[in-house]
């Protein structure tokens, strides 16, 4: 089984919201889209920090200029379209950021392909939500996290 490794961004900003893409995973056998954190995979000797900066200047045009602790991870495993099996190693850091537009103009030619659009989401509309997230858990880290309780030690989500 191939193993994806990715760096992927908590982004809180000063209203206690977490930004969100929705992504469309047209690659997976359930072809769904959902809402799912900045981020992706890390290129060849990439360490998980550095796609970290990488990614969040790709996505949302924002130059990180500091080391970020890593609060979360998840190890799902995702069936491509052609039965093949794939261990996504995901790492969650904790940015806070209070850009109220982001810039999209660095954005790859898949997330071009896949990515639609980007939103702000408080804990009263993730909860009164019909969409799907990235995880059941996105509503508790959301409210542990404005609330400070974040995690000393990177903690295992859904």
């Amino acid at each position: 089984m191939d193993i994806r490794k990715s760096s992927r961004a908590i982004v809180i900003n000063k209203n206690n919201e977490i930004f969100l893409f929705r992504y469309k995973f047209d690659y997976l056998q359930k072809n769904s889209a959902i809402w799912i954190t900045p981020g992706g995979s890390l290129e060849e000797g990439e360490s998980f920090d550095d796609a970290l900066g990488r990614e969040l200047f790709e996505e949302l045009g924002v130059e990180l200029n500091q080391e970020y602790m890593q609060i979360y991870y998840r190890n799902p495993i995702y069936i491509l379209k052609n039965g093949e099996r794939i261990l996504s190693e995901e790492k969650f850091f904790l940015v806070y950021l209070d850009e109220k537009e982001f810039s999209y103009c660095n954005w790859t030619e898949s997330e071009n392909e896949r990515m639609s659009e980007g939103k702000w989401w408080s804990a009263e509309e993730i909860r009164q939500s019909g969409d799907e997230f990235f995880t059941p858990d996105l509503l508790k880290i959301l409210q542990d996290v404005t609330s400070g309780k974040i995690p000393n030690a990177p903690v295992k989500i859904a």
